[in-house]
Formats: C-alpha cells, structure tokens, sequence
C-alpha cells in the first residue's frame, strides 16, 4: 500500500481535476435523486440501484485521510 500523508490528500483535495470530478458525482446524486422522485415505486429494484449509486458517491464525496 502506498502512504499518504495529510498533505498529499489535501493537495489532491484541492486540485482542480479532483474539484471537477466530485462535481461530477454530485450532478450523478442529483440525477438518481430526480429519476427516485418521478418513478420511485414503479421498479423496486432500480430504486435500490438508485438509493446504492447514491450512497457510492456519497461515501467517495465523504472519504477522509483517516480512511487510509
């Protein structure tokens, strides 16, 4: 495994391909957001697909450091 220090990931935190890219998944939890709240019912297992893609990107926008 390859050590990171705080200041590596807060350098990559900062970078702007990293900005775009949690951008990305936040425009990624919108859209499940919009496809749960006009069809959430009418296919049970797209809405757990749905509610697990969003819970992916959440986790990946909450990592920290510390998780290494």
């Amino acid at each position: 495994m390859v050590e990171i220090t705080r200041a590596d990931f807060q350098d990559w935190k900062l970078n702007n391909v990293t900005k775009a890219f949690m951008l990305a998944a936040e425009q990624r939890i919108d859209d499940c957001k919009e496809m749960l709240a006009s069809s959430a019912g009418v296919d049970t297992i797209n809405d757990r697909f749905l509610v697990g893609m969003i819970h992916a990107y959440r986790e990946m926008q909450d990592f920290r450091v510390e998780d290494i």
